[in-house]
């Protein structure tokens, strides 16, 4: 036994609240680690479990995998196709960590990302009949063995002849989507206690899959923690940034190797107002050691993981920018609000739902024309356009009265 379950014994009969995620970062950690934090300044225990990231930090945190055992089932999920299928060691590990803490209660974020055997945890979820709360972070959770339907409907038809996941061993492997949705199907059946909540997008998805049939769904919206998301004197950063306090800033968090974020089209658009001197464009997120194609106008930062920081760059933002074509309700659009830039998205997947007119701007997706069209007519940003979008985070996105409620929802099984 390892000295942290050692350590785990030490709260038998103590910790009732469980929250399982891929990871420790990223918006999903952000979600699992502040639920965590809500749970435990209410005198609860909590313990967070999960699959990636840095070594746990305290007694109320487990890593589910280690980095050996996620590269593995990296590379057998790339040869089955199926994500969660994984090893077995550390899921049993898993399960009896949350047995030897009499976890009655879990949170589901996500269980996708190579770092869980789905069928195990399910299972053991029903034989020990616990209840859970399973947050609809994307849309796996209705689909066979997708993170996104991405305009597939064959989750209608339980997955049945799936085109889009194809393994490297097909002649071994054969119709993973309608394996994986079966399984989910037979272990949703079985869960007593079980409801599911998420954006009003993600619900609105998941009540058309047969998987969602007789289950609880319930609308909430993400939220983020607006204490820390504020908006911020960005002279600092704009002198760094070699930017002029009468340049309009066009901003953007979001990786550009991740096709379906966009930022392929924010480039574009840079690149037809290159030569508009009142325009600049900065990106965080910029993953990519080629620099060459990027217009004058565009500077690319890469990731900022200090969260202080990364608030001033959302503050920076004269018109924040999420080109996204697949998203259910993207955290950085809501810590933009919450430091007073307003939102300029396509009107496509979630986005839509995500905020009203008066702090959004929504263009057909992809069209790039549009884009250049609404920048066009952006200029520098004033107090009453920051009070705006900060009212509109503050009265929609607090992510205290969203942990509250999600609370609430788990504890109507107790």
């Amino acid at each position: 036994m390892s000295t942290q379950e050692l350590i785990l014994m030490d709260t038998v009969n103590l910790t009732k609240y469980a929250i399982i995620n891929t990871c420790d970062w990223g918006s999903t950690g952000k979600i699992a680690k502040g639920l965590q934090d809500y749970l435990l300044n209410q005198g609860e225990k909590a313990l967070f479990c999960y699959g990636r990231g840095s070594v746990p930090r305290n007694d109320n945190s487990y890593r589910i995998c280690s980095k050996t055992e996620v590269a593995y089932n990296y590379l057998k999920s790339k040869f089955s196709g199926r994500q969660n299928a994984t090893l077995s060691y550390s899921t049993v590990r898993l399960i009896n960590t949350l047995r030897l803490n009499k976890v009655e209660n879990v949170f589901i974020v996500n269980l996708h990302g190579y770092y869980i055997n789905e069928s195990l945890f399910f299972d053991y979820l029903i034989e020990d009949q616990i209840n859970v709360v399973y947050i609809m972070a994307d849309e796996s959770a209705f689909l066979g063995n997708c993170e996104y339907s991405d305009n597939c409907k064959r989750y209608l038809d339980k997955c049945r002849g799936c085109l889009k996941i194809k393994p490297l061993l097909p002649f071994l492997v054969t119709e993973v989507s309608e394996k994986a949705f079966k399984l989910k199907e037979t272990a949703y059946r079985r869960m007593k206690n079980l409801t599911f909540v998420g954006p009003e997008y993600v619900v609105k998805s998941a009540i058309t899959s047969p998987l969602m049939n007789g289950k609880t769904t319930i609308v909430v919206d993400e939220a983020i923690d607006v204490s820390v998301n504020i908006p911020k004197d960005s002279s600092r950063l704009r002198s760094e940034l070699g930017i002029d306090d009468q340049k309009i800033v066009i901003g953007c968090v979001a990786p550009y190797s991740i096709k379906r974020k966009g930022v392929g089209f924010l480039i574009e658009a840079a690149k037809k107002l290159e030569h508009d001197d009142r325009f600049v464009f900065v990106q965080v997120g910029f993953d990519s050691k080629d620099t060459s194609f990027l217009p004058e106008n565009y500077i690319p930062i890469g990731y900022v993981n200090n969260q202080s920081l990364l608030t001033e760059y959302y503050s920076l933002a004269d018109l924040f920018v999420f080109p996204s074509l697949l998203d259910t309700m993207p955290n950085a659009c809501l810590e933009a609000l919450a430091c007073g830039s307003p939102l300029l998205c396509f009107n496509i997947s979630g986005m839509p739902y995500m905020a009203d007119d008066s702090v959004m701007t929504l263009v057909e997706a992809g069209n790039v024309e549009q884009m250049v069209e609404v920048i066009l007519q952006t200029s520098k940003k004033t107090q009453k356009i920051i009070d705006t979008c900060r009212n509109y985070a503050l009265c929609r996105f607090d992510n205290q009265k969203y942990f509250a409620r999600l609370v609430e929802i788990m504890n109507q099984y107790t």
